[in-house]
């Protein structure tokens, strides 16, 4: 890495904790909801009255500009437009960004082995939509305020086609190579990307991946599906019985615009969550079903929070009687076998998986037979609480406690030809093998951390802000860069020093969620001393997390919604997660991060290098 880029780093390496001592490293990060009471002690109560009056938007599928050769083409603009978010009842539009002006993106859908290539096309204004908070890196030190750089998650390609944070086009079509003081990318810029789609069929979403502003942009609307198709699932419910959702949440100004923290001395969003859950672009909508199976696509596409979702049944006031989500698919393709999520469903190895749970840009595929709840009125609920922390005790705000109403029509418009879930996943699991890789023997270690940055320089000396590491590593940090070898796996125990939880995403790979296990503190303020003299740069050794912890030595197993085909994976205070990634399909440079896009922003990003055996 150029020592150019190492001596440009905004917020520099020397640090202070809010809180030292024995209070840890975990409470030096105070946690806000971000929540400010001049808009948000209305917003909720206003819309209490105002629930379930718009249709659950629907999503459009992107049509090719052509289809020439073996190769569908697209081209993506990206602009600045109003759409009706709120309850159309209130009157009040919402500034918003987006691809091909909506919000959610209309879905790119590809087949396996049918190359896409995209071409996107950056027409926003020069001025962002939100605050831009230049104390951040990659915000500043002359960086445009509106960059972009689209990344296909979950998509096996090629570096310069992952969406590399630093691999930006701005407004004015500057990339970082054309700024003097901004230090150029690792990864070059590269349009259009090439998505060639040699992986299994799968739940993948394209959204912004800028440098120091990926909150901002995917908070502003920058993201939708991108729906990787066999034809085989057409046995599933399909055409209008088969619905993509995304579950986010946002926060109001009076006038209907999005609110969302300045980014000062008052308002730095270290943890931002909105009040209202909007879904497929809709605060509080509804949904007509008929009695017969649909076929959902969840992904949670929120900047920081987890959803723990169940039916409620309004008519009976019960969480028993409805119907149960047959999970058929994960993050990056279909499970071997269905896992019944609700009540009566399958017992996992920490009791009955009654609820969905959903952090940060994990997806669940999933069918619901609605046939004998003719008439029927059902409610998502959440109760995960926020900040997550492993508990499920309600949401910090009650407005977030419900997400979508569905209502079960009287009669069925089509017969229900579809095929049992599991006859169908024994039918398209034998379709595809799995990429060859061999065990490296490697075992890696990285810990989640917390900790506070002082300015030290420029206009903002002197402020000091939460920040998140992955290993207490900054982005630029040479020897933070594991070189994992190509074609083969390794393990990666993931420790989790915060009082967060954290939805820990790699790119490129398909991993497997080996197990999970807590552990208890020996001595924490001596792991706080020996990571702040790591921070301040007082010692080169960064301090080894099994010095300081026991493990309970009972690790258990993930559920099993939860452990094969996976790209991102939560791990929860005081518990280490073991995965094991399989770096396959290309060498290059790739980021693995925290994706609550707040942390993400805040340094809990490092690159990784996969190399050849050669």
């Amino acid at each position: 890495m150029s020592d150019e880029r190492k001596q440009s780093r905004y917020l520099n390496r020397r640090t202070v904790l809010k809180a030292a001592g024995a209070a840890g490293l975990a409470a030096a990060s105070p946690w806000t909801t971000g929540q400010v009471a001049a808009v948000t002690g209305n917003t909720p109560l206003a819309l209490g009255d105002h629930k379930w009056e718009d249709p659950l938007p629907r999503p459009g599928v992107l049509t090719p500009a052509n289809r020439k050769g073996r190769t569908d083409r697209y081209e993506i603009e990206l602009s600045e437009f109003t759409q009706t978010v709120l309850p159309s009842s209130l009157g009040k539009d919402t500034t918003l960004w987006g691809y091909e002006g909506t919000y959610p993106a209309a879905t790119i859908e590809a087949r396996p082995g049918r190359p896409v290539e995209v071409e996107y096309i950056n027409n926003l204004p020069s001025d962002h939509l939100l605050s831009v908070d230049e104390r951040i890196h990659g915000a500043g030190q002359g960086a445009p305020a509106v960059r972009t750089v689209t990344h296909l998650h979950g998509g096996v390609v090629a570096p310069e086609d992952d969406g590399y944070p630093e691999a930006w086009i701005s407004s004015g079509g500057q990339t970082a190579g054309d700024i003097a003081s901004v230090p150029n990318s690792e990864v070059p810029y590269k349009n259009p990307k090439e998505y060639p789609n040699d992986q299994k069929p799968g739940t993948l979403w394209y959204h912004d991946h800028a440098l120091g502003i990926t909150r901002l942009n995917v908070y502003a609307g920058l993201a939708g599906f991108y729906l990787l198709r066999d034809p085989m699932e057409n046995a599933l419910p399909n055409e209008q019985y088969e619905i993509p959702i995304l579950f986010q949440d946002r926060t109001f100004e009076s006038n209907g615009d999005l609110f969302y923290p300045p980014g000062d001395e008052d308002d730095y969003e270290a943890e931002f969550a909105g009040d209202i859950p909007v879904v497929n672009g809709k605060a509080y909508p509804y949904i007509e079903v008929e009695p017969r199976s649909y076929r959902f696509r969840f992904l949670n596409g929120s900047n920081n929070r987890s959803f723990n979702m169940r039916f409620y049944n309004e008519d009976t006031d019960s969480y028993s009687d409805v119907p149960l989500m047959q999970q058929i698919g994960v993050d990056l393709g279909f499970l071997d076998e269905v896992v019944s999520v609700g009540p009566g469903g399958t017992v996992g190895p920490k009791g009955p998986i009654d609820s969905m749970l959903l952090s940060g840009a994990e997806r669940a595929d999933v069918v619901v037979d609605f046939s004998g709840y003719e008439g029927t009125t059902f409610t998502v609920k959440n109760n995960a609480e926020f900040p997550y922390a492993g508990l499920n005790s309600g949401p910090d705000i009650e407005s977030m406690g419900e997400m979508l109403q569905i209502r079960v029509t009287d009669t069925v418009t089509e017969p229900d030809a579809t095929i049992p879930p599991q006859r169908f996943l024994d039918r398209i699991t034998n379709k595809y093998e799995e990429p060859e890789t061999t065990s490296s023997g490697i075992t890696r270690t990285f810990t989640l951390d917390s900790a506070v940055f002082t300015v030290e320089s420029g206009d903002f000396e002197g402020d000091e802000l939460d920040s998140h590491f992955l290993d207490l590593a900054f982005w630029e940090d040479d020897d933070a860069i594991v070189n994992p070898t190509l074609g083969t796996s390794e393990v990666w125990e993931l420790y989790n020093t915060t009082g967060d939880s954290h939805p820990i995403h790699l790119h490129l790979v398909d991993f497997e969620v080996l197990e999970q296990e807590s552990f208890t503190w020996d001595d924490e303020a001596g792991y706080q001393d020996a990571a702040q003299a790591f921070i301040d740069s007082e010692t080169t050794t960064r301090p080894d997390i099994s010095d300081y912890v026991t493990l309970s030595g009972a690790p258990t197993l993930p559920n099993p919604n939860n452990r094969f085909h996976k790209d991102t994976v939560l791990v929860n205070p005081q518990e280490v997660v073991r995965i094991k990634p399989n770096f396959t399909g290309y060498t290059g440079i790739y980021p693995w991060h925290c994706h609550i896009l707040e942390h993400e922003d805040q340094e809990m990003m490092l690159p990784y290098e996969v190399v050849s055996s050669e």
